[in-house]
C-alpha cells in the first residue's frame, strides 16, 4: 500500500480514501480486512491541528510525504511509539524505539513500513506565528528562533522524555466531556510542544547547515543500521563511505538532527540495551558486556555506570 502525505489538513479523508473507509466525527477507524485500531484527528483552532494514531496495517505500507508551500510557517511535531505495546515481543527495534520529532520546510521523505508494524503517535502541527506568541518575551532561546525564524528546512530529533510519555497517555486514556474535550486536547497539544522545547532547549546553539531529503535519508539509513546491530561497534569513517558522503559532513548532519554526536548516541542506546537485557536477569553481567562488543569488562562497567548512575553488578542485583 502507497500513501502519497502532500498536506497536512484532509489528511484523515485522504487516507479514509486509500483504504475504502471514512471519517466519522473526526475519527477514521481501520478495516478488519486493512488492520485494526484508529486514527483521530483534531482541529483545535485555526493555527492548531492534531492526529492520534493507533493502528497497524495488515500489508506492507511505502509512504512519501511531501513538504507543503507553507512548510516555512508551520511547524511539525511528530511523537513516534509514543504509547507502549504490552503485547510486543521485540524490545529493541528501531520502530519501537519512542522519539519526537520537530520540523519544517519542504523536505520530500520517503519511508518503507513492513506489514504488522505499529503506528502509535501523535502529530501536531502549529503556525510559527501562534508559537511565537504563547512564548511572548521568552522566546529568545537560540534554538527556538532558529526554528520559528529559519528560511531553510529543519529537522531536529529527540528521545522522549517520561514526563511527555506521560501526557501522550493522558490523550488516549483520559475521559472527557465532549464539551470540554477541544478544551483538553488543545491544553494537552500545548503541554506536548512545551516539553518538547524543554527538551531542544538543551541543546547548545546549533549552526544549521542546509539538509535536503537525500542526505536526511541517508542519515537515517546510517542510524538504523547500527539501532539494528548494536552489538556491533560502528566505524564512522566506513559509514560515511558507504552512503557517500564524507566524514565531516556525516558528523555535522547527524549532530544537528539528533543533537549529539554520533558515538554518544550509539553509546546511549547500547547502554539502553545493556539494561534491558540486565533487568530479564537470563545474562550474567560479562555475558552482557561481550554481547554488545565490548572486549574490556573494565570499560562496560565504567561506561554503564556513566549511563545510568551505578555499576552492572549492582544495578542487576537491585533491579
Amino acid at each position: 500500500m502507497e500513501l502519497n502525505i502532500k498536506k497536512e489538513f484532509g489528511f484523515l479523508a485522504g487516507f479514509a480514501k486509500l483504504i475504502g473507509s471514512e471519517v466519522v466525527n473526526g475519527m477514521l477507524t481501520i478495516p478488519e480486512d486493512k488492520g485494526n485500531g484508529y486514527l483521530r484527528g483534531f482541529r483545535l483552532d485555526n493555527s492548531i491541528s492534531m492526529i492520534v494514531s493507533n493502528y497497524e496495517f495488515n500489508d506492507d505500507l511505502f509512504t512519501k510525504r511531501f513538504g507543503s508551500e507553507n512548510s516555512l510557517k508551520r511547524i511539525l511535531f511528530s511523537f513516534n511509539s509514543i504509547f507502549p505495546d504490552p503485547n510486543s515481543k521485540i524490545k529493541n527495534a528501531k520502530n519501537d524505539l519512542p522519539s519526537l520529532q520537530v520540523f519544517k520546510g519542504k523536505l520530500n521523505i520517503e519511508t518503507f513500513y513492513p506489514n504488522k508494524t505499529k503506528f502509535k503517535s501523535i502529530f501536531i502541527g502549529i503556525d510559527s506565528d501562534m508559537l511565537v506568541n504563547l512564548l511572548g518575551s521568552n522566546g529568545d532561546n537560540a534554538i527556538f528562533k532558529k526554528i520559528t525564524g529559519s528560511e531553510q528546512p529543519i529537522l531536529f530529533e529527540e528521545s522522549v522524555s517520561p514526563k511527555i510519555q506521560e501526557v501522550a497517555l493522558e490523550i488516549i486514556e483520559t475521559d472527557v466531556p465532549d464539551t470540554l474535550a477541544d478544551f483538553f486536547f488543545k491544553i494537552k497539544a500545548e503541554e506536548l510542544i512545551c516539553l518538547t522545547l524543554k527538551e531542544l532547549f538543551k541543546r547548545e546553539n546549533p549552526t544549521l547547515h542546509v539538509l535536503n531529503e537525500i542526505d536526511v535519508q541517508k542519515i537515517y539509513e546510517v542510524r538504523d543500521a547500527i539501532l539494528n546491530e548494536i552489538h556491533v561497534p560502528p566505524v564512522i569513517k566506513n559509514l560515511a563511505s558507504q552512503i557517500g558522503m564524507s566524514e565531516s559532513k556525516f558528523k555535522r548532519l547527524f549532530k544537528q538532527i539528533f543533537g549529539s554526536s554520533f558515538f554518544s548516541y550509539y553509546q546511549k542506546f547500547r547502554m539502553k540495551e545493556a539494561t534491558r537485557l540486565l533487568k530479564e536477569n537470563k545474562m550474567s553481567v560479562s555475558e552482557v558486556g561481550y554481547s554488545l562488543g565490548f572486549s574490556n569488562l573494565s570499560h562496560f562497567s565504567k561506561v554503564f555506570e556513566e549511563h545510568n548512575g551505578m555499576k552492572p553488578k549492582a544495578f542487576q542485583k537491585n533491579r
